[in-house]
């Protein structure tokens, strides 16, 4: 019997070895090919891939006859590539449409839908950007029906290519898969028809498009939402630990992976158990672009103050408007948030793409902050845009919507309307209708109506889940109003 010291050591070494795991995280979906629902057809050619960002290719003596198969007759039948026919060694790799570049390395994982008959085994292969293929060792084996194979693409080794002949060359001793062409399958043989063959029905790709060009750069600020109370632990892996290679952030007057990194203050540990890190919008906003934009970087400049009138953030600071809602101890927010991009442009050739601005709540309290709310915030905007010499800087400005509340506050009753909140807020309405109104006073900007976020119990802050629908619903009105990057 163990000693307790002992046990708790090897308690210790298993929870670690765990963490360690999780920690790791798998890369992003790069793609995925599922083949069209087209009648069979041979050979397999363009016409069959049902990804229009793909470009296929068949190589070696047996490529001719490489078929995209389907039985009619049976319901369960898939639409997929088969081998039995080839009268030669053969091999199908997938690339990018645009000839973009891959980033295969660390988690990068290659999975697929197969069946294999008769010793037939099928394995990855991978085009270099010089020009070199690889097959892997790793193979993926003869089986009495379908099922699923996943290759960590690091954990296997790999044999040089003849992609012409496709047969397989030495071991190579050092291999890096962060600069790859195409990704693709092969037996490395000859069909026998049904009982000597390889069938795939769809394959994913899972690793990093390599981005070029300046970063897409995006400035965030506001107040506490704009802060963040989301907790990191309730974030995928990918979006936890930073694994999204085209995502970065500015922080401590460096770019870095865009990443959950503020510590949570003893109330959000004690009350709501965040006990990692708290995020923002921006999680849920650069992922969602990441998407829509699978050639480009992006960036992320947020400076966010919880609890913060608008004014602390005037161009033109004094400390008498700053306290009207007790803000002036925090200093001239806009020198800071403007300090802090000058620094970010500094370090990276960037694009800057837009202005997101979360912030009213404090505004809502006092009639005579409400009362200048429209106008504060069209300096606020005038002012950046002057400063940055990007006078049509689009300007993304969120604003909250409770319940029963319309989207479109412009001539909402006083007395109809009514806004919950853990203080008497007069001036809500005011507020709420100048951020929603806001594309007739600033050209180039557009309301981002938050429908009732998901939030903490008895309280006003977004949780994981509200962050991630707020930044993506940030990111949806931005695709939809604004011009995509190239």
């Amino acid at each position: 019997m163990l000693k307790p010291m002992k046990r708790w050591l090897l308690l210790l070494w298993v929870l670690c070895a765990s963490v360690s795991a999780a920690d790791i995280g798998q890369a992003p979906l790069l793609f995925r090919e599922d083949w069209t629902s087209s009648p069979p057809a041979i050979p397999l050619t363009q016409r069959d891939i049902s990804n229009s960002q793909l470009k296929l290719d068949v190589h070696g003596p047996g490529a001719l006859l490489i078929k995209k198969s389907f039985h009619d007759a049976r319901d369960w039948d898939p639409h997929y590539v088969w081998s039995g026919l080839a009268q030669g060694s053969w091999a199908v790799s997938l690339s990018l449409a645009d000839d973009g570049i891959m980033d295969l390395t660390g988690t990068a994982t290659l999975r697929w839908r197969s069946h294999q008959s008769g010793f037939h085994e099928l394995r990855a292969i991978v085009e270099l950007e010089n020009g070199d293929w690889l097959v892997s060792e790793t193979s993926d084996p003869t089986s009495t029906q379908w099922h699923i194979f996943e290759l960590v693409l690091s954990d296997t080794r790999w044999r040089q290519l003849n992609i012409f002949t496709v047969k397989e060359g030495s071991f190579v001793s050092e291999v890096s898969l962060d600069r790859v062409r195409s990704v693709g399958f092969t037996d490395l043989r000859t069909g026998g028809r049904s009982s000597a063959c390889s069938r795939l029905d769809w394959i994913e790709v899972y690793g990093q498009r390599i981005a070029s060009g300046p970063l897409q750069l995006f400035i965030l600020s506001g107040q506490s939402n704009m802060v963040g109370w989301g907790s990191s632990l309730d974030l995928e892996s990918v979006a936890r630990f930073g694994h999204n290679q085209r995502l970065y952030m500015f922080e401590n007057d460096q770019w870095q992976s865009l990443k959950p990194f503020k510590d949570p203050s003893q109330m959000q540990r004690d009350r709501f158990g965040i006990n990692e890190y708290t995020f923002g919008p921006e999680i849920g906003f650069a992922h969602e672009l990441a998407k829509a934009w699978p050639g480009n970087r992006i960036g992320i400049v947020k400076q966010a103050v919880g609890g913060t009138g608008i004014m602390a953030w005037a161009p033109a600071w004094n400390q008498q408007d700053a306290d009207l809602t007790s803000d002036a101890h925090k200093g001239p927010l806009y020198q800071e948030l403007l300090n802090k991009v000058k620094a970010a442009i500094k370090e990276e050739e960037v694009e800057i793409r837009g202005f997101l601005w979360l912030q009213g709540g404090k505004d809502m309290i006092l009639m005579k902050t409400a009362d200048r709310y429209a106008e504060n915030l069209e300096t606020l905007v005038n002012a950046l845009r002057h400063d940055l010499g990007k006078p049509e800087l689009p300007v993304l400005v969120g604003t909250y919507r409770q319940k029963s509340m319309p989207d479109d506050l412009k001539d909402m009753n006083p007395n109809d309307f009514r806004y919950e909140s853990d203080k008497p807020r007069p001036g809500a309405l005011k507020v709420m209708q100048a951020q929603t109104n806001v594309a007739n006073t600033i050209l180039n900007s557009a309301p981002v109506i938050l429908r009732e976020l998901p939030t903490y119990p008895k309280n006003v802050h977004a949780n994981a889940e509200g962050m991630l629908l707020a930044g993506q619903k940030y990111a949806s009105i931005y695709l939809e109003l604004f011009k995509p990057a190239e």
